[in-house]
């Protein structure tokens, strides 16, 4: 796992989380003083409706608390309670769909039926901050699988926020057989997505966002080839429909431009990342050729066994001190193969510390093919992958020689 960017994942969602509380506090500030700059932001549409702008910044708030991970229980249930607020508010906004009196006309009534269009929470704005505040009461939850529900919650909603986005992007004010419309604030949605964000970067190292922040073949292609295909089809049919607007070409040599471009685009972005997916493997494969060198030509008898206990590789130094073949070891049991047999439970003991994440050394016996016993100097060895336990490495050194050295100085003593 690539840890420097993980941690830049983790200031990215700070860094969003801060701006949206801001850029929320600011939208209020706008509507107290009246001022109607503030309330959308200095930008184009319509200004953010305040119910909105609050139910924002508890999610941001709650998200800033709970960002460093292990927090106090004190700041723990401050986080859930904003969420929960935010939550009930989105709640009781689509219980009142269609009323000019829902909670979105409760602050500053005067200011924003003034407003044209009347300015109103959307239902599915209201939809998108129940479940952004379900994701964040969720956040540092994990099933058995590893999978965070959370990044799922947000999954939901990302679709909605995307047809916003895009909706605004290309200046969609209508649609055949749906009629106008209803205006949505820009602001408002760069806001929600930047907070669905916040939460997938928060904890980008878990669940299924991990692949991106993986240091391996996977990790280059999904930050290579993920965020281009959302980005690139957006960027280039957003430039063709404006050369069209503007009379350079018209619909059917525009559609002809844009998959001309999106072609040589992904051809262009496929080929850059099979290049650099291409390098990380070979490295990749140059460590392990190295490794495995080391662990073949090494004095001392290695072992690999998985969590049932069965061998999946061993060198050739452990199958000289152990008289095994390579294919009698592969896939057997090694307690079965060289553990003495009145060793009371020892070895089984050794090796479940081992698979419990402990390391261990130790003097003992372990039993030859031919049933005679051999002293040894034993490490066991933890092995993790991305922080899942995956096995032991076994590492045996031949303490005869020593043995029969100690015991021939203790003589020449003796006499």
């Amino acid at each position: 796992m690539n840890v420097r960017l993980v941690r830049v994942c983790r200031i990215a969602a700070f860094a969003l989380s801060s701006a949206i509380l801001v850029a929320a506090v600011v939208v209020l500030i706008g509507w107290a003083l009246g001022v109607h700059g503030l309330t959308t932001l200095g930008g184009p549409g319509v200004p953010m409706n305040p119910l909105a702008a609050l139910c924002l910044a508890l999610l941001a708030g709650s998200l800033l608390i709970v960002l460093p991970g292990a927090v106090s229980r004190a700041d723990a249930i401050a986080a859930r309670v904003l969420a929960a607020i935010a939550c009930g508010l989105g709640i009781a906004k689509l219980a009142t769909v269609g009323s000019l009196n829902g909670p979105d006309a409760l602050m500053f009534r005067s200011s924003i039926d003034a407003v044209t269009p009347m300015n109103r929470m959307s239902p599915n704005g209201a939809a998108i901050i129940c479940v952004l505040a379900v994701a964040i009461l969720l956040l540092d939850v994990e099933l058995r699988n590893r999978r965070r529900p959370a990044q799922f919650v947000v999954f939901l909603a990302l679709p909605l926020t995307l047809l916003a986005l895009v909706r605004l992007l290309f200046g969609v004010t209508e649609v055949s057989g749906w009629g106008v419309l209803p205006s949505t604030a820009h602001a408002g949605v760069l806001a929600v997505l930047g907070l669905e964000l916040a939460i997938l970067s928060s904890r980008v190292e878990h669940g299924v966002t991990r692949i991106f922040v993986a240091s391996g073949p996977g990790g280059v292609t999904a930050r290579r080839l993920l965020p281009a295909a959302i980005v690139l089809p957006l960027a280039l049919g957003y430039a063709r429909l404006v050369g069209q607007r503007a009379g350079f070409y018209g619909s059917e040599f525009g559609t002809v431009l844009l998959s001309l471009s999106m072609l040589a685009a992904f051809s262009l972005l496929v080929w850059w990342t099979a290049w650099s997916v291409e390098r990380v493997d070979a490295a990749r494969v140059e460590i392990d050729a190295r490794l495995q060198a080391l662990i073949r030509h090494t004095p001392l008898g290695i072992v690999l066994v998985d969590l049932d206990g069965r061998v999946q590789l061993c060198n050739d130094a452990f199958v000289e001190l152990f008289h095994y073949s390579q294919a009698e070891l592969l896939g057997r049991k090694i307690d079965d193969l060289i553990a003495p047999s009145d060793d009371a439970g020892e070895t089984a003991a050794m090796t479940q510390r081992g698979f419990a994440g402990e390391s261990v050394r130790r003097a003992t016996v372990r039993r030859r093919r031919d049933g005679g016993l051999v002293p040894v100097e034993l490490f066991v060895v933890p092995l993790a992958v991305n922080g899942r336990p995956v096995g032991t490495y076994g590492v045996y050194r031949d303490l005869t020689e020593q043995r029969r050295s100690e015991a021939r100085k203790r003589g020449a003593l003796n006499t």
